[in-house]
């Protein structure tokens, strides 16, 4: 009996790792999340009236707000694969740690593809209305969209895990992200096929099944790691010298 309320037991084990996910999980929607909160009531309550003053104040800072999805998804990965993963230090410290590390370069990029997602979007509508019009041009360009947004598609999902692992510049993140997608394509199309499902499933349960938005991004981020780290010990250089030499926790390489 004694052993089964032991803290080693695999039971308690499992149980305090996805609890801790949970939390994970709740911690990144937070971050991530809030801008479209504050947009969601400034455009779609009806409370603030539209072209108002107060009304644009909101908007910006709903942009504002939605760029820091960008260094809580590099925190949510490392925090995941080095916390959950291989049981290193503590899950706060960890996620807070990289977080503020990675902050200025993660609220840029988070700022760029929140432009491009808004780009898209515009660009998607009007030239899915000119393709139905019958413009073959307007076909084509509606063709050529969809190979961007799936080339788009793939260095997001690179993009907040190279940054958790690499200190690099933002052009190099960028080139890293999509050279990585593209010599490792079929992982690469696994891993798309998971992150626009996890979108999808995100997107249904905000309607039908709320709770379901705080198991989700836990469940693809944990799956996602297994490749990602794969693909990662590939470009990480193996230190010859033991951490306490060192004094570098080389947690990535075990």
């Amino acid at each position: 009996m004694a052993k089964f309320f032991s803290a080693d037991n695999k039971f308690f084990v499992l149980m305090s790792k996805i609890f801790d996910m949970l939390v994970l999980s709740v911690t990144w929607l937070l971050f991530s999340v809030s801008g479209l909160g504050v947009a969601g009531y400034c455009v779609g309550t009806g409370k603030v009236e539209a072209g108002s003053f107060v009304f644009y104040v909101l908007l910006v800072l709903a942009a504002a707000l939605t760029t820091l999805i960008g260094p809580a998804s590099t925190a949510f990965y490392y925090t995941v694969v080095k916390v959950i993963r291989r049981e290193r230090s503590y899950m706060f410290k960890e996620f807070f740690r990289s977080f503020k590390l990675n902050f200025k370069q993660g609220v840029i990029l988070g700022f760029i593809y929140e432009v491009l997602t808004i780009l898209a979007i515009i660009d998607f509508f009007y030239l899915w209305e000119t393709s139905a019009s019958g413009s073959k041009m307007g076909g084509m360009m509606l063709g050529a969209f969809l190979v961007l947004v799936v080339f788009t598609i793939f260095s997001v999902i690179y993009i907040f895990p190279v940054l958790s692992r690499f200190t690099v510049t933002i052009k190099n993140l960028i080139k890293w992200a999509f050279f990585m997608s593209i010599r490792h394509i079929g992982w690469t199309l696994l891993l798309a096929v998971m992150f626009i499902g996890s979108g999808v499933l995100m997107y249904l349960s905000f309607f039908y099944m709320p709770p379901l938005m705080f198991v989700v991004p836990g469940i693809y981020t944990i799956l996602a790691s297994f490749p990602m780290e794969r693909i990662f010990k590939r470009y990480m250089p193996v230190e010859e010298v033991t951490d306490e030499e060192s004094g570098i926790d080389q947690w990535y390489n075990e």
